[in-house]
C-alpha cells in the first residue's frame, strides 16, 4: 500500500539522516521515479522532505522534524508494545531510548495516558544453570554498528592467551542464548567476517572512519551458516556406553537437549534394563569427567581410552578418599 510506502519512507529518512533516492528506491522497492513521486506527496502533505541533486546530494528531513506515528494500527503499536523492555536492549544501553519511545507510541496510536502498560511477554534468553556474562564494553560496540565506525578492538580468546588489538568494521550482535557475539569484517585475512564473543572484549574504540556493509550482507543469514560451521568443526570424540534407566533419564539435565537424538537412538534394553548409547563429548578428558559422575550407572566400552581415563579417575578419588575402616 502506498500510504504505508510513504510512512517507510519518512522513518527511514528520520532514523539514517540524508540518503541517495537509489539508496531509499533499493530499501522501498521501487523506482527513483517513485520515491521522487512519493516525496512531492509528502511535502504536499506537509512533511518536509528536501532533495538535492548531484554528487553529494540526497534526500532528508528537515532538520527539527519529527514524524508523528498516528499511522499505526491498534495491532502494531501492540506489536512493539507487548515485549515491554527486553533484558538484552538493556544490555546494549537503549533501555531508556526504547521506553521513551514505547510512551510517544502510546499515546500517538491513540493509548491515551503516555504510559505503555505492564508488559505481557517476558524474554528469559539465557539457559538454566549459566549465569550472565559480563559484557561492559556491549554498547560501544552497538553504538559503531549503528553509525558503521570502524572500531579499535582489544580481544582475548582465552583466559591462558595474549590479548590482540585489529580494527575491525562491525556489521552487527547476535545475542546466542543469552551470550552476545560480535560479527565484524576486516579481521580474516580471506576477507569473510569473524565472530568475536563481546564477553571477551577488553576494549573498544569508535574510530572517525566509518564503512560500507558489504553489498547482500545479512546477518541472520550469515550467523546461521556460520553456527551450522562453528559445530561441524568442533573436536568430537564418539563414546559408545552402557547407560542404568536413571541415567538415561538424568542425561538432558546433565548433557542438555543436544543429547535427545542420541537417546532417541539408543539400543533395546537388556535383562538389567541398560541400554547402548552413543554420546559426543569435546575430548577424552571431558567424557571421562563427566561420565564419572554416574558411578556404577554406566559402562564406557569404546573407546579404550576414556575407559582408562575413568579408571585412572577413580583411583584418583580413592586415594583423596580413604577408607576410614
Amino acid at each position: 500500500m502506498r500510504a504505508d510506502r510513504l510512512v517507510s519512507l519518512v522513518l527511514l529518512l528520520q532514523a539514517r539522516g540524508r540518503l541517495p533516492a537509489r539508496a531509499l528506491a533499493a530499501e522501498l522497492e521501487v523506482s527513483v521515479r517513485t520515491v521522487y513521486r512519493d516525496i512531492a506527496a509528502l511535502n504536499t502533505a506537509g512533511v518536509p522532505v528536501v532533495t538535492e541533486s548531484g554528487p553529494n546530494g540526497g534526500c532528508w528531513l528537515l532538520d527539527g522534524y519529527r514524524f508523528p506515528l498516528r499511522g499505526l494500527s491498534a495491532d502494531e503499536a501492540s506489536a512493539l508494545l507487548v515485549l515491554g523492555v527486553p533484558a538484552a536492549v538493556a544490555e546494549l544501553g537503549l533501555a531508556d531510548a526504547l521506553a521513551a519511545a514505547q510512551r510517544k507510541i502510546s499515546v500517538t496510536s491513540g493509548g491515551g495516558s503516555g504510559s505503555p502498560g505492564p508488559a505481557l511477554v517476558h524474554l528469559d534468553m539465557p539457559r538454566w544453570f549459566h549465569g550472565a556474562e559480563q559484557v561492559p564494553h556491549l554498547p560501544a560496540l552497538a553504538s559503531a554498528v549503528r553509525e558503521r565506525r570502524q572500531l579499535r578492538l582489544g580481544y582475548r580468546r582465552g583466559d591462558d592467551r595474549p590479548e590482540t588489538t585489529r580494527v575491525v568494521s562491525p556489521l552487527g550482535l547476535v545475542n546466542k542464548a543469552g551470550v552476545w557475539y560480535l560479527v565484524a569484517s576486516g579481521a580474516e585475512r580471506d576477507g569473510d567476517p569473524a565472530v568475536f564473543r563481546v564477553g571477551r572484549v577488553t576494549s573498544a574504540r569508535a574510530l572517525a572512519d566509518t564503512f560500507a556493509r558489504p553489498s547482500g550482507f545479512d546477518l541472520a543469514a550469515f550467523w546461521a551458516q556460520w553456527s551450522a560451521s562453528f559445530q561441524v568443526s568442533r573436536p568430537k570424540v564418539e563414546v559408545r556406553l552402557r547407560a542404568s534407566p536413571g541415567a538415561l533419564a538424568a542425561f538432558p539435565e546433565v548433557f542438555g537437549d543436544p543429547v535427545r537424538p542420541a537417546l532417541s537412538a539408543a539400543g533395546p534394553a537388556d535383562a538389567a534394563g541398560f541400554r547402548e548409547v552413543t554420546l559426543t563429548f569435546e575430548h577424552e578428558t571431558a567424557a571421562a569427567t563427566r561420565l564419572a559422575g554416574f558411578g556404577g550407572q554406566v559402562e564406557v566400552l569404546s573407546p579404550a581410552s576414556v575407559r582408562v581415563r575413568l579408571v585412572a579417575t577413580a583411583r584418583e578419588l580413592l586415594d583423596r578418599y580413604p577408607s576410614s575402616t
